[in-house]
C-alpha cells in the first residue's frame, strides 16, 4: 500500500527539500517471537505479563488490543499463546533495521523501541521518496522478516501522523501544500503532545478536531497552556514547533559508526521498568532489581553525555494495592501504584549516586505503605548536557564532590569494559542478588515485557 495526500486541482510540483520518514515496526515484539520460534508463527500471540504489551495481527483480528489485561484478551481469544518477549533479542532486531534505515538516510534517530525517524535528503518529487521507502520496507522485510509502515512529512509531527495511515506494512506521503487538507479532520487528541489532560481541557472548550484547534489565537493557546500553547499552534498548521519537531544531529561520539544514527542525545526523560515474576514486599529483593535497573538508566544517560536533576521511583502495586487492614483504616479508593522522587543536585550521572538516591526512596515508600509490589521502575529526568567538575562547582557547591568523582571513574571503567564484553561482564552491586533467579544472557539479565525499553 502506497498512498500520497495532495490537496484537489492540479498536482503541485515539490519544492527541493529534506523529507522526515517516520518508520513504525508493525507488531514489533509479537513479530519478533513470530520469526525466532517458529511454534508461534501464523498465531494468535500475546506479548505481555499481566497486560498485552504486543499481539499479533492474527490476535488482532480476534479483538485482542494492546493495553487490554490478559485476562480479557483470554477471554475474548481462548486460543491465544503468551509470550514473556525477550528485551535482548528485540533490541537487536531494531539495531538491524537502523542500521538498514541508515543505508537509504542522512541521519536516523530512534525515539522509541519499535519507531524511529529518518531524513531522506533531497527529495526532487513523489516517485523519489516513494522509491526510497520502498527499498527500505523491502529490505528489512528481506533481512529481518519484519513489516514496517512508514510516514512521509515535512515535520517529524506530520510523519508520525502520515504512519498512522499506512499501517500495517504501507507507505503514506503528506505532500507540501497538503497539510492542512490532511490535518484539518483529525481529531486533536491525535497531535503528538496532546495527552488526555489537555485534550479534555480543550473538548470543554468544544474543540475536538484540529480545524477547530487552528481557529484559536495563538496568544489564548499560550496563556491557557504556556510554550505548550504555541506548539499547538504550529503543529495544528503543519509547521515546524521549534527544534523538537526537526531531526535532531547526532552526537558521532554516542551514535553508530559513521555517525549515521543513534538514539537522540536530548531525550526529555529515561526509564526503565520492569514487572517483576511474583509480587513482593521483601526490600531487599526490590533493592537489588531497583539497583540494576538504576546501573541500566545511568549507563544510558553517559552514553547521550547527559546527567540527570531528577530522579522517580515507581511501584506497581498488586491488585488490592495495599493490604486489606490498610484498606480498612483509610477508606479511600486503594492507588494502583506508587510515585516518589528526589531532585538530583548537582545533575550527576553516576551510578552509585543514583542507586542510593532510588534506594532512599522505596524505603521510604515500603515504610508508609504495607504493600506487595508487582512492577518496579526508575525515571531519570530534567536531563541536561553533562557539566565538567568546575561548571557543576560553580553552580551548585561542592556536594561530595570527591565521592562523585571516585564513582565516575568507577562508571568510566565499567562502560569500557561492557562495552568490549557485554553489559553483563560486571554485574554491580546490589544486583549481584538477582543472580541465581534470573537467566543472565551476554547483555544483562533477560527481564519481563515491561522492560524492554532498556
Amino acid at each position: 500500500m502506497v498512498e500520497t495526500h495532495s490537496p484537489g486541482g492540479p498536482r503541485r510540483k515539490l519544492r527541493a527539500r529534506s523529507l522526515i520518514l517516520h518508520l513504525d515496526i508493525d507488531a514489533f515484539l509479537a513479530s519478533v517471537v513470530q520469526l525466532t520460534e517458529p511454534a508461534y508463527f501464523g498465531r494468535p500471540l500475546a506479548v505481555g505479563t499481566g497486560v498485552v504489551a504486543s499481539r499479533s495481527y492474527e490476535a488482532k483480528r480476534r479483538g485482542v488490543e494492546t493495553a487490554m489485561p490478559l485476562s480479557e484478551a483470554k477471554r475474548r481469544c481462548p486460543e491465544l499463546l503468551v509470550h514473556e518477549g525477550d528485551a535482548g533479542l528485540a533490541l537487536r532486531f531494531r539495531q538491524r533495521v537502523g542500521d538498514i534505515v541508515g543505508r537509504f538516510a542522512a541521519r536516523v534517530e530512534l525515539t522509541s523501541l519499535d519507531d524511529m525517524y529518518a531524513e531522506l535528503g533531497q527529495a526532487q518529487g513523489q516517485v523519489d521518496a516513494i522509491e526510497v521507502a520502498s527499498q527500505i520496507r523491502a529490505t528489512v522485510r528481506r533481512e529481518t522478516g519484519l513489516s514496517v509502515a512508514q510516514g512521509l512529512g515535512a515535520t517529524k509531527t506530520l510523519a508520525r501522523l502520515a504512519t498512522t495511515k499506512s499501517k500495517p506494512g504501507g507507505i503514506y506521503w503528506i505532500r507540501p501544500g497538503s497539510e492542512q487538507d490532511f490535518l484539518d479532520p483529525l481529531p486533536v487528541a491525535m497531535l503528538p503532545g496532546v495527552g488526555p489532560k489537555t485534550a479534555e481541557t480543550l473538548a470543554t472548550y468544544r474543540i475536538r478536531s484540529i480545524a477547530e484547534l487552528r481557529l484559536v489565537d495563538r496568544e489564548l493557546l499560550v496563556e491557557t497552556f504556556g510554550a505548550r500553547g504555541e506548539e499547538l499552534y504550529f503543529k495544528a498548521r503543519g509547521l515546524p514547533c521549534g527544534a523538537a519537531d526537526r531531526l535532531r544531529e547526532l552526537d558521532v561520539e554516542h551514535g553508530r559508526p559513521g555517525g549515521s544514527w543513534g538514539e537522540t542525545s536530548d531525550t526529555k526523560e529515561i526509564h526503565r521498568t520492569t514487572s517483576l515474576a511474583d509480587a513482593t514486599a521483601d526490600p531487599a529483593q526490590l533493592r537489588a532489581m531497583l539497583a540494576y535497573l538504576v546501573d541500566r538508566a545511568a549507563k544510558a544517560l553517559r552514553d547521550r553525555g547527559r546527567v540527570t536533576g531528577r530522579l522517580d521511583v515507581v511501584l506497581g502495586l498488586a491488585s488490592g494495592g495495599p493490604s486489606e487492614l490498610e484498606a480498612r483504616e483509610r477508606p479511600r479508593r486503594s492507588p494502583v501504584s506508587l510515585e516518589r522522587g528526589v531532585a538530583i543536585a548537582p545533575p550527576s550521572a553516576t551510578t552509585r549516586l543514583l542507586v542510593a538516591r532510588a534506594n532512599a526512596l522505596v524505603e521510604s515508600l515500603l515504610d508508609e505503605h504495607r504493600c506487595l509490589v508487582r512492577l518496579i521502575g526508575v525515571r531519570l529526568g530534567r536531563l541536561c548536557i553533562a557539566a565538567r567538575g568546575h561548571q557543576q562547582r560553580f553552580f551548585f557547591g561542592e556536594v561530595d564532590d570527591q565521592e562523585d568523582m571516585r564513582g565516575q571513574r568507577i562508571d568510566a571503567a565499567l562502560d569500557r569494559l561492557r562495552e568490549r564484553h557485554g553489559f553483563a561482564a560486571v554485574i554491580a552491586g546490589e544486583a549481584n542478588a538477582l543472580r541465581g533467579s534470573l537467566a543472565l544472557g551476554r547483555d544483562g539479565f533477560k527481564l519481563r515485557t515491561p522492560s524492554l525499553t532498556l
